[in-house]
């Protein structure tokens, strides 16, 4: 077996790969969404290791580039995505030869921290390789009461409208309502070019931006609050608009709850969902310390679920 970095030309047969070991029902797995995802990312290329057998595709892992800002400090980050084995092929170890060989390679660049939400079924494997579970993310809800038929447009308003407010969040030096630096080009590329779904956005085109989808899932239908910025100059009249115009998108839609997860809602005052608790019930978040001069686990991190949504 060989190790190597992928090349632009392994892309068609890393997508056989993944629809061979995972099928496609879920997520599809087309080179548009890889090449999106691991290509375009602001952020910078993925990382992508495969394994070979006598030149069979026999094992993929990639890494997706991130970057997270926290009291000034920028920290280089990559969460574990993608990843498959040939039928053939597994149990022979090649999963964790691949995550630890690409472990390695970031350590040496200086990436700070690999992070992830596993299911269940991967987590004792990561925890084994050196993952630590930092908690599951808090989650608060807001239900609807009463059924409504769904008259939400399935064309999100267009992004020219808020071209000139994503301009100043990206060149904004205060860390007001955001969780990482944003690239140029960070927003459009997470929100608008993203082929997996449609994402929404509520906006006064001055002040605020809030990023939304809509979702079905087994408690009903779900708008999910996913990424939330203001800019200075925020205040009651945008508050009050914010409202009626989240008000507006959850009675159009026809949506039964509201979910605003991750860590910036107890730090925000603009979006108030009601009484209810938040709960510890999100995705189950895990770390794994690449540089031995910070602890991942006492970082005080304002993730939103714009930066650990699975896609």
């Amino acid at each position: 077996m060989t190790i190597r970095e992928a090349k632009d030309e392994d892309i068609p047969r890393i997508i056989q790969l993944l629809k061979l070991s995972l099928g496609d029902s879920l997520i599809p797995k087309t080179e548009s969404l890889w090449r999106w995802k691991h290509l375009a990312n602001p952020f910078g290329p993925s990382p992508v290791l495969l394994a070979e057998d006598n030149g069979q595709l026999i094992g993929v892992r990639a890494f997706l580039r991130w970057e997270f800002e926290v009291q000034g400090k920028i920290y280089r980050a990559c969460r574990a995505v993608d990843t498959a084995t040939h039928p053939d092929y597994q149990g022979k170890g090649i999963f964790k030869n691949l995550t630890q060989n690409l472990v390695d390679q970031m350590a040496t660049e200086g990436v700070d921290l690999i992070y992830n939400t596993p299911n269940k079924q991967s987590t004792p494997g990561y925890l084994k390789m050196g993952w630590e579970k930092w908690g599951k993310l808090p989650l608060k809800l807001q239900f609807h009461v009463g059924s409504r038929k769904n008259k939400h447009p399935l064309n999100p308003a267009p992004w020219s409208s808020i071209e000139a407010l994503v301009s100043k969040l990206e060149n904004l030096d205060d860390e007001i309502g955001k969780s990482h630096p944003i690239k140029s080009g960070y927003l459009k590329w997470r929100y608008l070019d993203c082929p997996l779904f449609p994402y929404y956005f509520l906006s006064d085109q001055k002040s605020f931006v809030l990023f939304y989808r809509i979702k079905e899932s087994r408690l009903g239908r779900e708008l999910r609050i996913c990424d939330f910025y203001v800019l200075p100059g925020f205040g009651e009249s945008q508050k009050k608009m914010l409202h009626e115009l989240l008000r507006e998108a959850q009675k159009s839609s026809g949506a039964r709850f509201t979910s605003f997860s991750g860590l910036r809602y107890p730090h925000q005052t603009a979006v108030q969902l009601g009484p209810t608790p938040i709960f510890r019930m999100g995705p189950l978040v895990t770390l794994r310390q690449l540089q031995p001069q910070i602890d991942p686990q006492v970082i005080p991190w304002q993730w939103s679920l714009g930066d650990l949504e699975l896609f």
